[in-house]
């Protein structure tokens, strides 16, 4: 009988301890998943430009209910955003992902050009 209650509570020992494991396994998990996802939580980032000539039409890459946000040539594709993780992404994926706004772009020195609708 006492070596059964000794069992039990070992038992309920051991499966606390790793319940509250989990808990904290879960918890870390999460806030990693949202600080790759959410762009708030992403520190800082550096506009890298590669884009050698600037002639030709301007490139629409992003628009809001105001208006039109140009680059001044076709140059979207040379244009990369490197985060502090070391994360990259294409200047126009990231504003379709909405891992950043075209205000946070501007601060960081990103020359467009605004058309109103």
């Amino acid at each position: 009988m006492k070596g059964r209650l000794i069992f039990k509570t070992v038992f309920v020992i051991i499966l606390t301890f790793i319940l509250i494991g989990l808990i904290f396994i879960i918890y870390d998990k999460a806030g990693t998943a949202a600080h790759i996802y959410n762009p708030l939580l992403v520190s800082d980032y550096v506009i890298i430009d590669e884009s050698k000539d600037c002639s030709g039409e301007e490139e629409l890459i992003y628009e809001d209910s105001k208006y039109k946000y140009y680059l001044p040539c076709p140059s979207s594709y040379d244009i990369s955003l490197e985060w502090t993780d070391g994360d990259t992404d294409l200047l126009k994926n990231a504003l379709n992902n909405k891992k950043v706004t075209i205000e946070s772009l501007e601060d960081h020195g990103l020359k467009v050009i605004k058309h109103e609708k």
